[in-house]
């Protein structure tokens, strides 16, 4: 398994999740680029000190995602959804293997997205069929069926937008320029993540972690 993490410059996010990655006794190779990335520029101070703290050796140089980091990653995992639609946007044939890393975890929250998503699906389908029955309908008739079928909507809709609000956020928190109480804090969010991710490949490998 390849995993190709993804942020802006990759110089803080994406660089302290591949070396928690790779000090993780897994069997899973990790890169990372970032979508703005200039290619050469060191990782912030903070993530140096941070891994000076915990004695983990750190050596990073930053370089833009190309198709070639794209499509070398069996996954590739984004630090936030707005990178995540800038992958899809540069690389849509790849949309299959991109997520989010907190997506991709999904871990205790799993019930949730499901709950979200099958509802979702479900509007989706009532849409698809009024469209499909409304062609047989003409002028006033037709107003009055798209009324009716509005009407039914709204409730889903609100059951839905409930459903979302309560999901949690897929993004991992910037803690670009912040202090180094911030940068401890991102790093435990994504470490908190890597563990449910891996957790999530053993278990679909049917291996023990």
């Amino acid at each position: 398994m390849r995993v190709l993490f993804v942020c802006t410059g990759n110089t803080c996010r994406s660089p302290m999740a591949e070396v928690v990655l790779k000090n993780k006794d897994v069997a899973i190779e990790a890169k990372s680029a970032g979508v703005f990335a200039a290619n050469g520029s060191p990782a912030s101070r903070q993530v140096e000190i941070l891994f000076e703290e915990k004695n983990i050796p750190f050596a990073h140089t930053a370089q833009m995602l190309d198709r070639r980091l794209a499509e070398w990653g069996d996954i590739v995992l984004t630090m936030t959804s707005s990178h995540k639609a800038l992958v899809l946007r540069d690389f849509p044939e790849l949309a299959e293997n991109v997520y989010t890393l907190k997506e991709f975890a999904v871990g205790e929250d799993e019930e949730k997205y499901n709950e979200y998503h099958q509802k979702a699906a479900e509007v989706e389908m009532k849409r698809a069929a009024f469209l499909h029955d409304i062609t047989s309908f003409e002028g006033e008739a037709e107003q009055t069926k798209r009324q009716q079928f509005e009407e039914e909507l709204k409730k889903d809709l609100e059951e839905l937008q409930l459903l979302q609000s309560k999901l949690p956020s897929l993004d991992i928190s910037d803690p670009f320029g912040g202090t180094i109480e911030q940068y401890r804090e991102t790093y435990a969010e994504i470490e908190a993540a890597i563990d449910r991710m891996v957790e999530k490949i053993n278990n679909d490998n049917g291996l023990e972690e």
